[in-house]
């Protein structure tokens, strides 16, 4: 019986997750898509060890909550794992998409900037995003015209990110980082000061009313830049969102051949931005067919997931039944748990990490 799942490992605010793979459980694949903040880096470590091999590290974007794990990783004088294949667009892929595009389109470049993972990643000598003959990893790479094959008939279909989203996060690439190189504030602390942002716990889960909310998106550009795929194995999908912007990841979905009338189906949706409002458009959803979705996020500075994601995905599929899994307890997540008038009445169920476990494990 073949083997397809993903882990959602603690990583704080941020996404540390691994999709596993194999048609012989004795010789499973495995893929490590981000690894969260310094202190999950050095909880996951263990697995990374034990693992050894990954067919693909992934670093979808320069968040801190994505990222800031990878730099004591590529400082360890052993590195405690292999990847055989590594994605990841530094400042030189940006560039790259830069000039791929129209001279008009472009916007001036800022000075260069070295950075600790791009310095790791040549250190450890890793293929770089070697499925791309540009270099980037990029929907308008003619490489992801069609999915990409990794070991063992795992298929990955790009979504995300365009030359365009690349290039535009140029300008801003040196305001995004901090001394360490990494991005370390996002506008959701803006947001977070003001009472519209503190209304996560105090307007109630009325669905109705927080589904119907007007969806503003999400256009930093970090985010944009995310890296984002369905990966496909045994007649399983899955989409690994990561904190992309919900109209691109959109158009690449319709790209492909879907609509509203022939629905993409999916067995998981890791949600984009750890369930922020601003990522996960209703638009969106009613292009996908899909009961499950993932969360990852213990809540801290953003207080993800945002009420009115949850809404918006009970509201567009109201009759079926669908499950949310979380890879924490925190105010956020128990309070769509604690109500069973609730979760009869919109059809869904919670699933959290096992008592005294780490994470929590999906089977696709």
């Amino acid at each position: 019986m073949s083997v397809f799942k993903l882990a959602m490992h603690p990583a704080s605010e941020g996404d540390a997750l691994v999709l596993t793979w194999g048609t012989d459980p004795a010789k499973l694949h495995h893929a490590l898509v981000d690894l969260g903040r310094t202190a999950d880096y050095r909880i996951i470590k263990p697995y990374l060890s034990s693992t050894q091999t990954f067919e693909l590290f992934c670093l979808t974007h320069i968040d801190a909550d994505h990222i800031e794990g990878a730099v004591p990783l590529f400082k360890e004088a052993a590195l405690p794992m292999k990847a055989n294949n590594i994605w990841f667009n530094s400042r030189a892929q940006l560039a790259a998409a830069t000039e791929r595009r129209a001279v008009s389109e472009r916007e001036r470049m800022g000075a260069a900037q070295a950075e600790k993972v791009t310095a790791g990643i040549v250190a450890s000598k890793w293929p770089w995003n070697a499925q791309f003959q540009s270099g980037v990893v990029s929907t308008q790479s003619p490489e992801a015209a069609s999915p990409i094959d990794l070991e063992d008939g795992i298929k990955l279909t790009l979504l995300s990110p365009s030359d365009s989203k690349l290039a535009s996060l140029l300008p801003t690439w040196d305001a995004e980082l901090a001394k360490a190189h990494l991005r370390t504030t996002d506008p959701d602390e803006v947001e977070e000061a003001l009472a519209a942002g503190r209304e996560a716990l105090s307007i109630g889960l009325d669905v109705e009313k927080l589904a119907s909310e007007p969806f503003g998106i999400d256009t930093t550009r970090p985010n944009g830049a995310s890296i984002v795929f369905i990966a496909e194995f045994d007649g399983r999908r899955i989409l690994m969102a990561a904190d992309s912007h919900p109209d691109l990841v959109e158009a690449s979905i319709r790209a492909l051949g879907y609509s509203e009338t022939n629905r993409l189906r999916l067995d998981c949706l890791k949600v984009s931005h750890h369930g922020s409002k601003a990522n996960t458009s209703p638009s969106l959803l009613k292009i996908i067919d899909c009961t499950r979705f993932a969360f990852s996020t213990d809540g801290t500075k953003h207080n993800h997931p945002n009420p009115q994601t949850i809404a918006r995905i009970l509201k567009n599929d109201p009759a079926r039944q669908k499950t949310l899994i979380f890879n924490f307890h925190q105010p956020n997540t128990d309070q769509w748990n604690n109500n069973g008038d609730l979760k009869t009445k919109w059809n869904y169920d919670c699933v959290f990490p096992d008592h005294g476990a780490v994470g929590v494990e999906i089977d696709m």
